[in-house]
């Protein structure tokens, strides 16, 4: 349960107008910024949050369970530190965003956290950024490492595919097994997956179970 401040509750109270918008981005590199919806600048947990960026936040759509949470945020592109050249080189991405409901009549100004996530895909929309903000729950579906199974899990034409988009059979698309990795695109040193992994059958078998004893793979392949 959150704490609410004396003076923000009592500021929500009485209906009084002292209360603002504040968002703390740290980036990857340990970089803070701030942003707020307020009229004028202000400084709020040692960081200076920048009034007039066009910076804000859409409502948050929660779930219960272990749904992550997603939201929006949006900007201007021409902001001294929202420069359109950083957020195309990805140096934005996966930034922490903490949001905060803050009294900027208190002298310091106080606040209350009201969430906290990172930011995942950012789009450039005319002069403006739109990004996606994520809860931590996001992070249960991340996969860490390698995959093991029998499908490759690289994506067609990307780095560790190599597939080229001019291929004759890119348009095709690929299933992931390794039969359509050899022969439709002759790609098979760069298969992502392990074609001759055993399955279960197989571990379980016993060798008097076996019909055909030839010494080949017991992995299928496909």
């Amino acid at each position: 349960m959150k704490t609410v401040p004396a003076s923000i509750q009592a500021a929500l109270d009485e209906g009084v107008t002292t209360v603002c918008d504040c968002w703390i981005v740290t980036r990857a590199d340990a970089s803070r910024f701030g942003f707020t919806d307020h009229d004028h600048d202000l400084v709020f947990e040692g960081v200076t949050c920048r009034a007039g960026s066009g910076f804000g936040g859409s409502d948050v759509a929660a779930e219960a369970g272990l749904a992550p949470d997603q939201g929006g945020l949006v900007g201007a592109l021409d902001d001294d530190v929202l420069r359109r050249d950083d957020l195309e080189a990805g140096i934005w991405s996966g930034a922490r965003v903490e949001s905060w409901r803050v009294d900027w009549a208190s002298d310091p100004p106080v606040g209350v956290k009201t969430g906290q996530g990172e930011l995942g895909e950012i789009r450039r929309v005319d002069h403006r950024f739109e990004a996606e903000l994520l809860g931590l729950a996001h992070r249960l579906g991340r996969v860490c490492g390698r995959v093991f199974a029998r499908r490759c899990d690289a994506v067609l034409g990307d780095h560790r595919c190599s597939v080229d988009g001019s291929h004759p059979g890119f348009a095709l698309g690929c299933d992931q097994a390794f039969t359509t990795c050899r022969d439709r695109f002759a790609n098979t040193l760069n298969f992502r997956g392990f074609p001759h992994m055993v399955g279960n059958d197989v571990l379980q078998a016993s060798p008097a179970s076996e019909p055909v004893r030839d010494g080949s793979s017991r992995g299928l392949v496909g």
